[in-house]
């Protein structure tokens, strides 16, 4: 038998034995039968049996024939192309080779090796199985080109054939959202191709530090970089001529910036007090070289449909989005326990969105079709999401919404709920309506350094012109005694279980609150298949007026 089949056979039985316990504790549980299905929803797919949900593996396999199992039980239409829940994604795997990659700044004889993790960091090239590159350096402030925020690092600077060296992040003055979109990975490799650069350093300062700890870097050594092939079988958006790319350190780039117009302390400071950044070459030469093994290999989103009942807007569709993967196992030996399960990262969110679509299936239909849609290889750079945007098995310009559920915090009585891209759209009042008939407020953004707007996957579909919300449990607890305590349960989950084996079904997920996001949920959704208007961007809008056809 082989590995799949075994799989899928302790898959099944896993399931009958969930089912069997949330059957028999229904009765009793918080949130009732609701709260029960979640429950079972989360134990099976953060089962250690699923290793991690890691794409392109049996875990994730069963992940998906669950979720479609779900899809059909309830009745939904198969969406993943042809007569399947499931749709293909053709992707690329790529692991760095251990040892192989070096970062070195040479200066009039001398040479400086840096020490990988511990100083720099460069992960797999999903482009190369080889590459490398030495060429002169240029700092260029935040290497972000912005006409719309009349920012442009590059006017006035040769950076041709040359390694450019940017601070990571964005400047201060910035508006928060729409600066995470030029400051992005995606953007920041495009300006710096487009300048003529054929590679780039990201140094790491203390303002970065606030949004991202080092440390935490160590524990994706080791795991595969993914992409979704196009038509001709290359990597979607991966460039040719950027050779290299490194995050460094800003205590170990010292170095790169002797004898340059100000030390890197000096551009330190201006960063630190939101002044403008200069632009000038900096000494010396700087080398990458690294190299990686690559594998093409497949992995399916999963989506079903239910038809809309109105004869003029059942072809438009409304979309849940939650991504089914996690990061699978610890690299290496050693562990105590290697396995990391994704039971809030993002069990939850695939187990409100299948409840979600319970309700959608109990009620009279919607006037607009409704689309649940569980992602692959989102943890890879909302790679699954991209794919499907580019991809649509549903007619594009059908797509009205997107409602996106990505690690809801299920571990306390949430007093109100964010949207992040609530104040773009529409979509803000109908999540403010749908909450308050839930007794619940809507707060704001409570974290803008963070960039969450455009970190998960429903801005994919943003970069299609389709207005979208990122919908999250909120800062407040029903009868908390402090202001912000919501607020401190997910930081403490942070900072103690994000990406890391211990975010396990064990962890107290209060399941009468979960019940109670799901009514939201199918609040906001009921409310946008039902209402005669499609959701439209805010006049003037930046995102609305960059992306919408």
């Amino acid at each position: 038998m082989s590995l799949a089949s075994r799989a899928a056979l302790v898959g099944a039985a896993l399931l009958a034995s969930i089912a069997a316990v949330a059957s028999e504790a229904a009765a009793e549980a918080p949130g009732g039968l609701s709260g029960e299905r979640i429950r079972a929803h989360i134990e099976f797919l953060a089962d250690d049996t699923l290793a991690g949900r890691q794409p392109g593996t049996p875990g994730y396999d069963i992940a998906a024939n669950y979720v479609a199992s779900q899809f059909r039980q309830l009745g939904l239409a198969p969406a993943g192309g042809g007569d399947s829940y499931l749709q293909a994604v053709p992707l690329r795997e790529a692991f760095q080779i251990p040892g192989s990659a070096r970062l070195s700044h040479h200066r009039e004889g001398a040479t400086r090796e840096f020490v990988f993790v511990e100083e720099f960091f460069t992960g797999a090239s999903r482009a190369f199985e080889d590459s490398g590159v030495r060429a002169p350096l240029v700092f260029v402030g935040y290497g972000i080109s912005a006409p719309a925020l009349d920012h442009d690092d590059y006017a006035g600077i040769d950076v041709e054939g040359r390694i450019v060296v940017a601070f990571a992040g964005q400047p201060a003055s910035f508006p928060s959202e729409e600066g995470a979109h030029f400051s992005s990975r995606t953007q920041k490799q495009r300006a710096a191709e487009a300048a003529g650069a054929v590679g780039a350093i990201q140094i790491y300062t203390p303002r970065a530090a606030q949004r991202f700890a080092w440390d935490r870097l160590e524990s994706v050594v080791g795991a595969p970089a993914m992409g979704w092939l196009d038509a001709q079988g290359e990597v979607h958006g991966e460039s040719e001529q950027i050779r290299g790319g490194a995050l460094l350190h800003h205590e170990a780039a010292d170095v790169l910036f002797e004898g340059a117009p100000l030390a890197l302390a000096e551009l330190i400071a201006l960063d630190e007090a939101a002044e403008p950044l200069p632009v000038f070459a900096l000494a010396g030469e700087a080398e990458f070289a690294q190299r990686s093994t690559h594998e093409n290999i497949t992995s399916p989103n999963v989506a079903a449909l239910l038809p809309g009942a109105d004869p003029l807007l059942g072809d438009e569709v409304v979309v849940y989005t939650a991504h089914l993967d996690h990061i699978g196992v610890l690299p290496g030996e050693g562990h105590e326990d290697a396995i990391n399960n994704g039971a809030l990262d993002n069990a939850a969110g695939i187990a409100v969105m299948l409840e979600t679509a319970r309700r959608f299936t109990e009620d009279e239909p919607p006037r607009r079709s409704v689309l649940f849609l569980a992602v692959t290889a989102e943890e890879k750079g909302l790679v699954g999401s991209e794919y499907f945007a580019h991809n649509p098995t549903v007619p594009r310009e059908d797509l009205v919404a997107v409602v996106n559920l990505d690690m809801p915090m299920l571990l306390y009585d949430f007093a109100d709920v964010i949207a992040f891209g609530a104040s773009h759209s529409s979509l803000g009042e109908v999540v403010e309506v749908a909450a308050a008939a839930e007794d619940t407020a809507l707060t704001p953004d409570p974290w803008p350094e963070q960039n969450i707007f455009v970190r998960s996957d429903h801005y994919r579909f943003v970069e299609q012109g389709i207005p979208s919300i990122f919908l999250v449990t909120g800062v407040n607890t029903r009868g908390g005694e402090t202001v912000g305590e919501g607020m401190s349960i997910a930081m403490k989950f942070r900072e103690d279980h994000y990406h890391r084996p211990s975010d396990e079904p064990t962890l107290p997920i209060d399941y009468a609150a979960a019940t109670r996001f799901v009514r939201i949920n199918h609040g906001i959704g009921e409310r946008i298949a039902n209402t005669a208007a499609r959701p439209t961007w805010h006049e003037g809008d930046f995102f609305g007026e960059t992306f919408s056809p």
